[in-house]
């Protein structure tokens, strides 16, 4: 038995980064994968006060430098005794969700979202609710084209109506993005105004759209006045849409043309991510998910 390692494993107890019973003095994976997991998150702002079971969150400058590596180190040491010295903790249930629509979000992601639903409002267009999909319960995907470490999961994911783009009542014309064949879609949105105040009307064959039935474009009708729904999506590099699946051209779930996400501190790991909204390494397991699972990249 090693007593340094062992006292290592006694502290990742202590910040929950090592379930009780753990500190065995022994070398192993489950060691190794504790301290990588410490590593990243100390990589990042997020922190858990162990005194308040508050929020205790850092800035940029005050994350842990080091890399990750598995192993104990100078500098994991010393962030391991900055954490203990601050009653910092794993940051499991940092985030609690909020309510949007038919659904629900991150509270970070709702706060942001709701913005953006004004936004566009004020400009004549719509991604106001019901929603196709926000967050999604915890598990393994049984549904074509779905990702079983979607960030739905995780409530920083949303779909918008894709009735609005049916014909009867339309106000979405999907287009294939420019360059086409990039696999990125591009949503114009019929304005509420047509007296020119808003949006932008296009000349015959300047824009095409398509058509998801006849599987072919046409052309979007002149003297309708559009707003571009994917820039004002995007515009303030908060959310970003998302690539199409392979096959999407004869699968219409695989085409993700409605599928937003959140951008900002995306984590490293499905697991990271989990955790900020209070599903523990247990939960993961016990939804099926293996740990090369939890060390994958979200998505």
């Amino acid at each position: 038995m090693d007593a340094t390692l062992k006292a290592v494993q006694a502290d990742l107890i202590t910040l929950g980064f090592l379930p009780k019973g753990a500190d065995d003095g022994r070398p192993g994976n489950h060691t190794t994968r504790a301290l990588k997991h410490f590593q990243r998150r100390a990589r990042t702002v997020y922190r858990l006060s162990s005194a308040t079971n508050l929020p205790d969150d850092v800035g940029v400058a005050d994350i842990f430098k080091g890399q990750v590596t598995g192993v104990a180190d100078a500098d994991t040491l010393t962030e391991i005794k900055k954490w203990s010295d601050h009653k910092w903790v794993l940051p499991l249930g940092r985030f609690s969700f909020t309510s949007v629509s038919n659904g629900s979000l991150r509270e970070d992601v709702a706060n942001d979202w709701t913005a953006l639903v004004a936004q566009v409002s004020s400009k004549g267009g719509t991604i106001d609710g019901p929603y196709g999909d926000t967050k999604r319960r915890l598990g393994k995907a049984t549904k074509t084209g779905a990702s079983s470490f979607s960030f739905h999961i995780v409530g920083r994911a949303i779909d918008l109506q894709q009735e609005l783009s049916d014909p009867k009542g339309r106000r979405y014309w999907v287009t294939k993005d420019v360059p086409a064949g990039t696999g990125y879609w591009r949503i114009y949105c019929k304005t509420d105004a047509q007296d020119g105040k808003q949006g932008k009307a296009y000349t015959k064959d300047e824009i095409k759209y398509w058509d998801f039935v006849e599987r072919k474009e046409h052309s979007l009708h002149p003297g309708v006045y559009f707003l571009d729904l994917t820039d004002e999506i995007e515009s303030g590099g908060k959310f970003e849409r998302i690539h199409a699946q392979g096959g999407w051209d004869t699968t219409y779930n695989q085409t993700e043309w409605w599928h937003f996400q959140y951008v900002p501190n995306k984590q490293e790991t499905f697991q990271d991510e989990c955790e900020l909204v209070g599903y523990s390494e247990k939960d993961l397991k016990n939804a099926g998910y293996s740990e090369a699972d939890m060390d994958r990249r979200p998505g």
